[in-house]
């Protein structure tokens, strides 16, 4: 199915370009937050397979990414991230009033869904956090630390190349050749998103508490990119309905293994799970 363009204007003035693969009569809604450097176009096959099973899709590209406008890679904080997550549940409410929501998050989305979660998650029916940016295998040093905060004081939209490794994204290698011929990726992280996001993991690798909705993150246990062991610390430390999958010999974008039927047969069984319980 063909998604439709869909459009808003962010309140710091910024014009932001997502999709909606629309349902009729979907069972339940997944709003899609993308990672650092990519777009929601990637998740094409995604919206497909959860289509395939009954419920409507949509994404933004975040503020500096995709075809959203705005420095690539810059936001101000945090919160010009969590407020396009709010605008896309406010969107998808509309659109499929009464419809259960869900939140799908992938490595920095997938922080960006944990942090909305924490904060709002009574509006959601639950959140899916893949490859959560809670911990890095290697954690920027302290050195780097202080030139990213002397620079967020003096020049906050400074920005660099984000280090990802292309190579650590999939097992897939057809996965890896799409990825760096996509003319809509970019390397480009500003010293106040790093900021941002750093502090937003570090809230959730220090949170212990009780979630508002329910939560399933999963990891691979070979992804370098971000940390498996947060998103596992991460559930073990919180109470609620909290599920922590581990993908064994899988890396950072479990949608994009060759396994991602399965991965997403296993999203959607949880979510199933959800609904009922909810019925009951």
């Amino acid at each position: 199915m063909e998604p439709m363009t869909i459009n808003r204007q962010h309140s710091e003035g910024l014009e932001i370009q997502g999709k909606h693969w629309p349902q009729a009569n979907p069972r339940a809604v997944v709003c899609l937050v993308h990672g650092l450097g990519e777009h929601i176009g990637r998740y094409g096959h995604v919206a497909e397979f959860f289509i395939k099973n009954g419920m409507a899709v949509a994404g933004f590209d975040l503020p500096g990414f995709g075809r959203s406008e705005g420095k690539r890679g810059h936001a101000r904080q945090l919160e010009t991230y969590l407020e396009v997550v709010k605008c896309l549940t406010e969107m998808a409410g509309e659109w499929y009033p009464g419809v259960p929501l869900f939140l799908y998050g992938q490595s920095m989305g997938g922080n960006i869904v944990l942090n909305y979660l924490l904060d709002r998650g009574n509006l959601l029916k639950g959140a899916i956090a893949s490859s959560p940016w809670i911990r890095l295998p290697k954690p920027p040093s302290s050195l780097l630390v202080s030139f990213a905060k002397l620079m967020f004081r003096i020049y906050p939209s400074f920005s660099q190349g984000n280090g990802l490794d292309v190579n650590e994204l999939s097992n897939d290698p057809a996965v890896i050749k799409a990825y760096a011929a996509d003319r809509l990726v970019h390397d480009r992280i500003s010293v106040s998103t790093a900021i941002a996001m750093l502090e937003a993991a570090r809230r959730l690798d220090t949170f212990s508490g009780k979630i508002p909705a329910p939560a399933l993150l999963m990891h691979g246990s070979d992804d370098l990119i971000t940390d498996p062991k947060g998103s596992e610390y991460f559930a073990r430390r919180t109470t609620g309905s909290v599920t922590f999958k581990a993908w064994e010999g899988l890396k950072h974008e479990l949608h994009n293994e060759p396994e991602q039927q399965e991965i997403l047969t296993f999203a959607l069984q949880w979510m199933e799970g959800v609904l009922k319980a909810k019925a009951v």
